[in-house]
């Protein structure tokens, strides 16, 4: 029996080429700071490296959509992150907000993919064009995570159940995409439909 992960996941879902333009067209200067200057996660957004990859994204819907059981209704605007070098992220929930002590929906999204535009790379010689040691999306609840892998796109439940958190980056910048799909009625995760972990998830992978 072919065991179902509940993240899907597309490799090379652009090429590094393409990686690089959508970076270049981004047109990042100084990232964002704390209150003790040191630099934090930066945002940004833009229509013309959105379309690139929207185009791309709605030719993989009817393929998401059976794997996790949904209809698609809307994308919100695709927000493009920096995470430069001594950054790291914070434990977030894609559609939720921790409030009296649960978590609650206060998000209409379904569905999270992140994009990578970074390669991970922790030998040298090593390249600060593009790749970055450190950045690793985890999921502490599934006890694993994903290094960077330029133009792997990973999709996964919007909810609660995929706390998700964007490590320290020790050398380097990473730069990825963050997409919300919203489904038609929000979507439930089950863990019964997905069985296993991530050693049985990923088999299929290169």
């Amino acid at each position: 029996m072919e065991t179902k992960s509940p993240f899907y996941v597309i490799q090379e879902f652009i090429s590094p080429q393409l990686c690089e333009h959508v970076v270049a067209l981004l047109d990042w200067n100084e990232p964002d700071t704390n209150r003790e200057g040191k630099p934090i996660k930066t945002v940004k957004s833009s229509e013309r490296a959105q379309q690139i990859l929207y185009e791309r994204i709605i030719n993989t819907l009817p393929e998401i959509q059976s794997h996790y059981g949904f209809t698609y209704k809307g994308t919100e605007d695709i927000i493009f992150e920096w995470f430069p070098s001594e950054s790291c992220g914070t434990i977030q929930s894609e559609n939720s907000s921790y409030l009296r002590r649960k978590w609650l929906r206060t998000k209409q999204r379904d569905i999270t993919g992140v994009l990578f535009l970074s390669d991970y790379q922790d030998k040298i010689p090593f390249d600060n064009e593009y790749e970055v040691y450190g950045g690793k999306l985890e999921f502490p609840q599934h006890q694993f995570g994903f290094n960077p892998q330029r133009g792997t796109l990973i999709f996964f439940p919007s909810d609660p159940h995929f706390l998700n958190i964007t490590t320290q980056i020790y050398a380097g910048d990473l730069y990825q995409a963050r997409i919300q799909i919203t489904a038609q009625t929000p979507y439930l995760y089950d863990a019964r439909n997905f069985p296993g972990n991530y050693q049985t998830w990923f088999n299929n992978l290169k």
